[in-house]
């Protein structure tokens, strides 16, 4: 799995290169600003049913009420496409009257909608392959998706114009290939049924789901929000450097969000305190040995790489490195709260954590432009982890003993389906 995401993660890194290089920081602040609508428009539009998938579907022994729940979830994704087109073309109309009117052109909201179906796809999908113990396919297929947006990318930039609306549409539409070859594949394993879905399936994913939204969507504006404050107080070219920044400092939050995953099934099944701090020491530790080598290419690769106009996005990456080194703990202790169904108190993190977005990046941006939106990812980072893992040990620490898994670690990698074997404190 760890495999398959850093192969995802350089997909996508190389795409924001290749954007970068091509459309200079103006044109590729809009195409970040464009990506990063559809991405949120298609969280919030799925409703969290993917984590309630997740949190349930491992449970489950009756094949009658499986064939149920994915039936359900099948429909709830199709429904989750609709809405989602919808809310980012609102969105990304808004951000035209806001930012820059590029961003309301009938051509760039056409390759938004676009580019919403491919992220849709990274979220439903993906998640799909999770909830049935698929660690390998479901990462195997993100990184398809990635893949496929670079190439649709490249050939964008050569059969089209090298505009913002054209690289995000080829990028989109790369995505949406790959992502429409993936629904066979999840039908004929049982994750993708057109069967009748069943009502109260839907009410209990849409229940559970929704509580979730605020961890998933507040965790999406804290990481996102920046982009749309600095474009508001300082221009979509500034954007454009900060952005490509942001990207590479993202390298090291691979290690730890493969671990996040893992963690997240762990707990569903019953793990204890003591697998989720050695996953969060690994997921630090992971963060530093991929940090480095970055800060040091970084320094010596953006200029010459992306040539002068991006030289200010040197120092905004060591900043960004320091607050990816902070977020690790996070990506792992955010995915535990959700696998162990406390959509409550991960709802709580990830709003707040979305207020103090808001705040943070604000004050930052007016006060020190992309230097002071950097400094408060670190803030806002540090303040995330602290919470969510404080969060998630009090949780786990409070179940009862019967619960807990003799050696979650192998039954995550026995891919079970939720039976977990419990013995007695005393026999363990």
């Amino acid at each position: 799995m760890v495999g398959w995401s850093v192969a995802q993660a350089v997909n996508l890194a190389l795409s924001a290169i290749l954007a970068s290089r091509l459309l200079g920081p103006h044109d590729r602040g809009l195409m970040v600003i464009g990506a990063t609508t559809a991405s949120i428009a298609a969280l919030v539009a799925g409703l969290g049913a993917s984590h309630a998938l997740r949190a349930r579907l491992p449970t489950l022994d009756d094949e009658v009420t499986r064939v149920r729940l994915v039936a359900s979830y099948t429909w709830l994704s199709i429904a989750t496409t609709v809405l989602g087109g919808v809310l980012a073309l609102l969105a990304c109309w808004a951000c035209g009257l806001a930012i820059d009117a590029a961003l309301a052109a009938p051509a760039f909201l056409a390759a938004v909608l676009v580019a919403t179906l491919g992220q849709i796809a990274l979220v439903q999908f993906p998640d799909a392959w999770y909830a049935d113990g698929r660690f390998k396919a479901g990462s195997t297929w993100a990184a398809g998706i990635a893949a496929g947006g670079t190439a649709g990318l490249v050939l964008a930039a050569i059969l089209l114009t090298r505009t913002a609306e054209a690289l995000l549409l080829g990028q989109a539409a790369g995505m949406a290939a790959v992502a429409v070859a993936q629904t066979a594949h999840l039908h004929s394993a049982r994750l993708l049924l057109l069967s009748r879905p069943d009502r109260r399936e839907l009410s209990r994913l849409l229940r559970s789901g929704v509580q979730s939204l605020y961890l998933t969507v507040g965790l999406a504006l804290a990481l996102r929000a920046d982009r749309y404050i600095l474009g508001g107080v300082a221009g979509a070219g500034v954007v454009g450097v900060y952005s490509t920044a942001a990207t590479l400092s993202e390298a090291p939050r691979v290690l730890p969000a493969a671990m996040g995953q893992m963690t997240y099934r762990k707990v569903t099944l019953g793990c204890g305190r003591s697998e989720v701090d050695r996953a969060v020491l690994r997921a630090v530790l992971a963060s530093i040995a991929t940090g480095i080598p970055v800060a040091v290419a970084g320094w010596f690769l953006i200029t010459p790489v992306f040539g002068p106009s991006f030289a200010e996005a040197r120092p905004l990456l060591l900043v960004l490195l320091v607050a990816e080194l902070l977020f690790a703990p996070f990506a792992v202790a955010s995915r535990g709260l959700l696998g162990g169904g406390w959509m409550g108190a991960a709802g709580v993190v990830g709003a707040a954590g979305m207020g103090s977005a808001v705040v943070l990046f604000l004050a930052g941006a007016r006060e020190r432009g992309a230097y002071g939106t950097a400094w408060a990812s670190v803030l806002l980072y540090a303040g995330l982890s602290a919470a969510a893992l404080i969060l998630l040990r009090r949780r786990v620490a409070a179940r009862p003993d019967a619960l807990l898994l003799v050696d979650a670690d192998a039954a995550v990698r026995a891919g079970l389906d939720g039976k977990a074997a419990s013995v007695p404190a005393s026999q363990r």
